[in-house]
């Protein structure tokens, strides 16, 4: 038969990784190359229709019949295997859940359902196509990195920090241009790390993030090998070096990070002119941590009072600077003034809240009287959590995890393009709306003196979280 304009083409991928002609759900193999045309051949021996294709793959003419019937569900088998496989070798998702998507996806007939290997039987073969691909797996900082774990997806610089930066301890920071200049020019940074996500060879994962159309954008992922002043200053060193490449400037108004000390001190020497916040969300954990370590979970639960005293410390950040201390000294009277018993189950935790909240760290870093960003370090921990899905284990390879974050350093890529083709941040719910509104009308009624400081706190303190749960870092 000559070629019809009404045949329908497409190629599949053979196992072998060669590619194969589709024709009315008949298989061909390429046969030969010339300089103008490619030949085809039915991949059944005991056929002998011949196909015709020009260099671009555009079919010339198909020369024969068919002895034997077509092969619809072969084809379905065969494009299923191959996504799946190309899904196993570029991605970190577990086989069996790429063979449960696929399967759903492609909408199988029930004829190739019943010929279509099974999870178990494709696992085989599948896991070995993934540790082709992969480099073997390093059990120390000190490893060559493939040039494709370099690049972004779209083959751009990725890795802009490699250095060893002492014996045996290495920095890994990932970045592309797009992310580092949207870093250098925001006004607002978080910085949080996570430990969960991190390579089993590094201590931790450090992102920082930037403020834009009230959105946070995730700009780097630094691996670290420790959590010393030294490996900080480093890595914030070498920013400001990237910034001065790009003819621009690392300088932002405010930063907003975690309660770690070490930390704190690096970016008052880093950015002298900067404001430092510490976030909302780690204070009220670190108390309740401490209720927790204390074995004072139950009271907080059953007690009314005993965790309306333990919410009104947590609702001293809440408070304006100036009032903080003469607040907290008042809470601290009433207690004194309050049963034995009930002293004696709170006098650790005023011990311990003002060693660490009072002379340890100063009030203006926990804070957050007015800030309104303190709802978006909310969604930076949950993007967090986000990563941790992704990556779907705790202390991923090395590889696997540069290959999840190569997947957000594409989706940073295409949220920044809608957010400026005018997509708006995702609206606040109604619950956080609601609890903002009621903060603001106390300020307010503060402000007109229709309340005064203790009876600020107490309403505060309704309005702090019930449920203040530690979460996975």
């Amino acid at each position: 038969m000559m070629n019809n304009s009404n045949d329908k083409t497409s190629f599949i991928i053979s196992q072998k990784g060669k590619k194969m002609l589709n024709i009315n759900n008949f298989i061909f193999k390429l046969n030969k190359t010339t300089s103008t045309t490619k030949y085809y051949r039915c991949e059944d021996s005991c056929c002998t229709v011949t196909a015709r294709t020009d260099l671009e793959d555009i079919i010339l003419n198909v020369n024969g019949d068919h002895c034997h019937p077509p092969e619809p569900e072969e084809i379905q088998i065969r494009t299923f295997k191959q996504v799946v496989k190309v899904r196993a070798i570029s991605e970190s998702t577990l086989i069996p859940q790429i063979y449960d998507e696929e399967a759903a996806r492609i909408d199988l007939t029930t004829l190739s359902i019943t010929a279509l290997p099974s999870q178990r039987e494709l696992g085989s073969t599948l896991n070995k196509a993934r540790r082709l691909q992969t480099s073997s797996i390093p059990n120390s900082q000190l490893f060559d990195i493939p040039e494709c774990y370099t690049k972004t997806l779209k083959n751009l610089p990725f890795l802009c920090i490699d250095q060893i930066i002492k014996r045996k301890a290495r920095m890994l920071v990932f970045a592309s241009n797009e992310q580092l200049k949207l870093l250098f020019n925001s006004l607002v940074i978080l910085i949080h790390g996570t430990f969960s996500s991190s390579p089993s060879i590094f201590d931790q994962v450090y992102c920082i993030h930037a403020i834009r159309f009230e959105q946070s954008f995730v700009c780097v992922f630094a691996l670290l090998p420790d959590r010393k002043k030294h490996t900080y200053k480093y890595l914030f060193h070498e920013l400001h070096n990237k910034a001065a490449q790009l003819n621009m400037t690392f300088n932002p108004c405010t930063i907003m990070s975690d309660f770690e000390g070490t930390l704190a001190e690096i970016l008052k020497i880093e950015f002298p002119n900067s404001q430092y916040v510490d976030c909302f969300f780690h204070y009220t954990q670190a108390i309740y941590r401490n209720i927790q370590k204390l074995g004072l979970s139950s009271e907080y639960v059953a007690d009314d009072e005993f965790r309306n005293t333990c919410r009104k410390r947590m609702a001293l950040a809440l408070m304006p600077v100036s009032l903080v201390l003469q607040a907290y000294d008042d809470l601290h009277d009433s207690v004194l003034g309050s049963s034995s018993k009930k002293f004696d189950l709170l006098k650790p935790l005023f011990s311990y809240f003002e060693n660490q909240w009072i002379k340890n760290i100063d009030i203006q870093r926990w804070n957050a009287y007015g800030y309104k960003y303190v709802a978006v370090f909310h969604k930076l921990v949950g993007y967090h959590n986000r990563l941790n899905l992704r990556i779907a284990k705790y202390h991923p390879n090395i590889w696997a995890f540069i290959r999840c974050i190569q997947g957000e350093e594409n989706r940073f890529n295409h949220l920044l393009i809608q957010m400026k083709g005018g997509l708006t941040a995702r609206p606040k719910t109604k619950t956080t709306l609601t609890i903002q509104h009621r903060i603001d009308t106390l300020y307010i009624r503060y402000g007109n003196d229709d309340i005064n400081a203790n009876e600020l706190l107490d309403g505060l303190s309704y309005v702090i979280a019930k449920n203040v749960k530690s979460k996975r870092k």
